[in-house]
């Protein structure tokens, strides 16, 4: 997605963005891609490892010149992973058996390579418009990902030498912690548990692990099965910690990678993520000591004036409703200034928002750092 407008001289300078979990880069890319052409930023995404259909899939591109559609391929990178004769919108993107206890570690991983390697093709010169001359800017490459894009661009900004600036926008890890704590998910932990017959609970609930959240009291060991399911748990973050963003966190800043610089980062997230548990961010921002790198979106106090934006707000980046919108628009103007500034302008999204909107970002994060679901 280019700017309007005049090519500046060496190419514009260009945001590669994460899409998430179930979509693909024909999906959100789209909700953001004209924020950042406001301030002068051109858009590139790929797909995720296991995500955009099968490669037999096709993308028709209506023409308004007259000319007829061009069809082409929709760059799919699902396989048919249960051979049921379908892929589906993730298949692919977490190990099957026997080595399912890694689960999407080996995708996320992946997905870094695949985007360090998008960064060699824009430095090696990318002709958008084929008049011969490069669009993008191979020194200013910067990046933002939105949820499966926050985790695996919390990875890839951690490794990736030459791309200094970057929002994760609504990350967390492990994957696994995400899965027991998420309502969106929890749903997958009881499925590995009845396959483990790990069951300890009477349906609907199935499981109770057990487990006090970060600041808690600590809990009786008084439930029956608890502990296996704990053991079970513990394994597959060992197992998918390669691919743990957590384990990334610092060598964004607090210890770079031997020849990397630190990175200039803003970490977005809101209260109350259902997709996405506050406890699970804030394991990637006390790793990487990134408080004050924060910006928080309250929903309470923006549900508060305006009850019909969703509960759930974890993808308030790209909630482009009528009612949502204000919001969204804010935290992308928030990352294209920073990106345009070549990460040296942090401003308040609460600047953006209409006068006579409540104020719903802290940036930075008031302490302390949410360690409950608030939800």
């Amino acid at each position: 997605v280019l700017p309007a407008g005049a090519r500046p001289t060496g190419g514009w300078p260009v945001a590669i963005y994460g899409h998430g979990f179930t979509d693909s880069r024909h999906g959100s890319p789209y909700a953001v891609g004209a924020g950042m052409a406001a301030q002068g930023v051109a858009t590139i995404a790929i797909n995720v490892v296991g995500h955009g259909f099968g490669p037999l899939g096709t993308l028709t591109v209506n023409r308004n010149d007259g000319q007829p559609p061009v069809t082409l391929s929709a760059g799919g990178r699902g396989i048919d992973q249960n051979g049921n004769g379908t892929i589906d919108s993730t298949e692919g993107s977490a190990a099957g058996a026997p080595r399912i206890l890694v689960g999407s570690s080996d995708a996320l991983r992946q997905t870094t390579i695949d985007l360090m390697q998008l960064v060699r093709v824009i430095q090696s010169g990318v002709d958008v418009d084929g008049d011969g001359t490069p669009d993008l800017d191979g020194g200013r490459i910067y990046y933002f990902g939105q949820s499966f894009g926050g985790i695996y661009g919390t990875i890839f900004l951690g490794v990736e030498r030459d791309v200094r600036v970057g929002v994760p926008n609504v990350p967390g890890g492990s994957i696994i912690e995400i899965v027991r704590l998420s309502p969106s998910f929890r749903g997958l932990l009881i499925l590995a548990a009845i396959a483990r017959e790990l069951t300890n609970a009477p349906p609907p609930v199935f499981i109770n692990e057990n487990f006090p959240l970060r600041d808690l009291p600590p809990v009786l060991n008084n439930v029956a099965g608890a502990m296996a399911l704990q053991n079970y748990i513990e394994q597959s973050e060992w197992a998918s910690q390669p691919g743990n963003p957590v384990a990334y966190a610092p060598h964004l800043r607090k210890s770079p990678l031997p020849g990397n610089p630190a990175k200039s980062v803003i970490l977005q997230f809101a209260l109350g993520d259902q997709t996405v548990p506050n406890p699970t961010t804030t394991a990637i921002i006390r790793a990487g000591e990134l408080q004050d790198r924060v910006t928080y979106f309250r929903n309470d106090l923006a549900r508060a004036a305006f009850p019909t934006l969703p509960a759930n707000p974890h993808t308030f980046l790209t909630g482009l409703t009528a009612v949502g919108a204000p919001f969204a628009l804010a935290g992308q103007g928030q990352i294209a200034a920073f990106f345009a500034s070549h990460g040296a302008v942090t401003l308040d999204p609460d600047t953006l928002l209409p006068p006579t909107f409540p104020h719903v970002f802290e940036t930075p994060i008031v302490p302390p750092l949410p360690e409950v679901l608030n939800f």
